[in-house]
């Protein structure tokens, strides 16, 4: 019985391998490619049909939308999950919108380029639900070096040596704080920029940021470089670790020249007379917006009878006054008592009162007396921490070798 019950045994075990075996060889075996991405954890990427509009003169968010096949509920839910992040509805002139949609024609996402920085992401998920998300735009980067010797002005020769306008524009707002690129220029100075050069996928370049700067006034040498502050926060610092930005900006127009300069003895084509011009002249065209040059409190903002015309005072602190006349209408929400920062628009250039032409009369007043805004030497801000200095010197180290 039992000679019988082994061979029964040893038959039974093996049918099952034997259909264990088979069993595990119903499906095809996968392919040499597919063994090959599965041991390397390549997974094959999805593939979408993207739509690219870029908005014009007129266009609306709902438009675009309804112009993408996108009903006005869903437009409605996609402007509220967005509105924590971005408002759509202030969509740019200029700027690229994309809708997606994936290989069964599902809609799977809507992109907006805020600027050259970033975009919002919105991925379309169930039930008028989505997932947004703020991302940097990534670009093909060079860093790229160039300068000039000056023969009639930062602005003309930068371009004649072929160096971007907005890239000539972002190194003079380096210096706003430090340097008038319209008064304090001369001939044979020299000026040298470190900056970024930037594409993406080859397409049209654009031009990042101003990473180093050096500007020659006279033989005085003015450097900045780019580096990070304790809070992650970007700055320019001088070659010293002196932060470059201070209590007052060195000129209260950011594209401007000058019709005359601080001086003693200057030609009141009014009166026809020598007399003292305790300030500068900045012409520029009717319009043109006026920025106060420090963070305080409007004192006075309206008509002034005694030749000004539109004036406005700004009191900064119980030093310093600046002040700006001649103005074709007053900035936005300016009037007295009002606190204003540093940058914010005043007023408008114009030709008010006692004034031959469109041009700002700007002038300061130190403890009531007024002086030379040329010669103001202001406190900066905070200058590199002190446990970043070695760090920094490595930054300055590396871009003094670049701009070589």
């Amino acid at each position: 019985m039992k000679r019988i019950f082994l061979p029964l045994l040893i038959l039974v075990i093996a049918g099952g391998a034997i259909f264990f075996v088979r069993a595990g060889h119903t499906e095809k075996p996968p392919t040499e490619e597919e063994t090959t991405a599965e041991v390397k954890g390549i997974k094959e990427e999805p593939k979408y049909n993207v739509q690219t509009h870029i908005v014009e003169d007129n266009d609306t968010f709902a438009t675009i939308m309804e112009n993408f096949g996108i009903g006005y509920s869903e437009m409605l839910a996609i402007v509220d999950a967005a509105s924590s992040t971005y408002d759509m509805t202030r969509i740019r002139v200029g700027q690229p919108i994309r809708f997606a949609k994936d290989e069964n024609g599902k809609d799977a996402y809507l992109e907006y380029e805020t600027g050259k920085e970033y975009y919002v992401h919105i991925d379309f998920l169930d039930d008028f639900k989505f997932n947004v998300e703020k991302r940097e735009i990534i670009y093909n980067t060079e860093v790229v070096t160039q300068g000039s010797v000056i023969s009639s002005s930062m602005y003309l020769d930068g371009l004649d040596a072929n160096i971007p306008e907005s890239v000539i524009v972002d190194f003079a707002n380096v210096f706003a704080w430090s340097i008038d690129f319209s008064v304090q220029v001369q001939k044979d100075d020299s000026f040298e920029i470190l900056y970024e050069k930037r594409s993406r996928d080859g397409g049209e370049v654009n031009y990042g940021r101003v990473l180093a700067g050096k500007f020659v006034n006279m033989g005085k040498v003015y450097t900045a470089y780019l580096f990070e502050d304790e809070e992650g926060k970007a700055a320019y610092y001088s070659a010293e670790g002196e932060n470059l930005q201070k209590q007052f900006l060195k000129a209260p127009l950011e594209f401007k020249r000058i019709t005359s300069g601080f001086t003693y003895a200057r030609f009141d084509p009014i009166n026809y007379s020598k007399q003292k011009h305790l300030a500068i002249d900045y012409a520029a065209a009717m319009g043109t917006p006026i920025m106060a040059v420090g963070d305080g409190t409007i004192e006075f903002a309206g008509w002034n009878s005694g030749g000004f015309g539109n004036f406005v005072s700004i009191h900064h602190n119980d030093t310093y006054t600046t002040q700006y006349a001649h103005m074709s209408a007053l900035g936005p929400g300016i009037k007295n008592g009002v606190h204003v920062v540093q940058g914010q628009v005043i007023g408008y250039v114009g030709s008010t009162g006692h004034s031959t032409g469109p041009h700002l009369h700007y002038q300061i007043k130190k403890n009531g007396t007024l002086v030379n805004p040329m010669n103001l030497d202001l406190p900066a801000g905070d200058p590199v921490p002190e446990n970043k200095i070695e760090e920094f010197k490595k930054v300055v180290a590396e871009y003094n070798e670049l701009m070589k």
